[in-house]
């Protein structure tokens, strides 16, 4: 496939764009049957809100390169995407740290460092891709398939604390 021509990347977009709004759907769903729960605990909020904003940026990048246009112009908005992610998330979790009066646990620091490596990645990829030199299309796909994959051990992790929660909440109901 040529990593500068998004027409010949047409099906995989087309499914990505297809899976994020899918499985954007499926976290409201199960996030809206278990909004107490997720509301009430930081680190599942914030896991709630990185799965949803991550699944939204491959369903931009997904849209973006499904749009036929220059591949400067693709490239430039690839780059204008990373930025905006990095910008808007930067100033979200640097509203949070002063919040925690700098505190925040390890977890919470390596799920940001993993976001905003990825929205690097992002970057680098339409770079390359309007400069036409360099990986070009591919580390978008990489940048995709590694959001796609670490949502999903997102929503794992979220249905994982609902069940324990519902497990914890019947045990102290049996001993009543």
């Amino acid at each position: 496939m040529d990593p500068y021509n998004p027409d010949t990347w047409h099906d995989f977009f087309v499914a990505s764009a297809g899976a994020a709004a899918a499985l954007t759907g499926l976290l409201f769903v199960g996030l809206s049957l278990h909004i107490r729960f997720v509301a009430s605990s930081t680190l599942h909020r914030n896991t709630a809100r990185g799965s949803l904003v991550g699944l939204v940026l491959v369903l931009v990048v997904s849209l973006v390169l499904l749009i036929r246009q220059p591949n400067a112009w693709a490239g430039a908005e690839l780059v204008f995407v990373s930025v905006f992610y990095i910008v808007l998330n930067g100033g979200y979790q640097l509203a949070s740290y002063r919040r925690a009066r700098g505190s925040f646990p390890r977890a919470t620091l390596v799920r940001a460092g993993l976001g905003y490596l990825l929205a690097a990645i992002g970057f680098v990829g339409g770079l390359s891709l309007a400069l036409q030199t360099g990986p070009g299309l591919y580390l978008i796909a990489l940048q995709i398939i590694a959001i796609v994959v670490w949502n999903l051990r997102n929503a794992w992790f979220l249905l994982l604390g609902v069940a324990d929660e519902d497990l914890a909440r019947q045990a102290g109901g049996l001993r009543s």
